[in-house]
């Protein structure tokens, strides 16, 4: 490869890299939906449980304050 060859080839390496790196506006509210869906998901799965208090091996209620 001679010169001029590697200077083309290291700026297409450069635009595409620029390509990878910059973030849109777009990508960022996508990004931010993502973590409030998953914040939002994780609220829900650790929210108190009801046990049904029947059955031999059913866990006691939770203490209540």
């Amino acid at each position: 490869m001679d010169l001029a060859h590697a200077i083309m080839a290291g700026g297409l390496a450069a635009r595409t890299t620029e390509r990878r790196f910059t973030t849109t506006e777009t990508e960022i509210r996508e990004a931010e939906q993502r973590v409030a869906a998953r914040r939002a998901a994780m609220t829900t799965a650790s929210a108190p449980r009801e046990y049904p208090g029947r059955g031999r091996h059913s866990a006691p209620p939770p203490a209540r304050a």
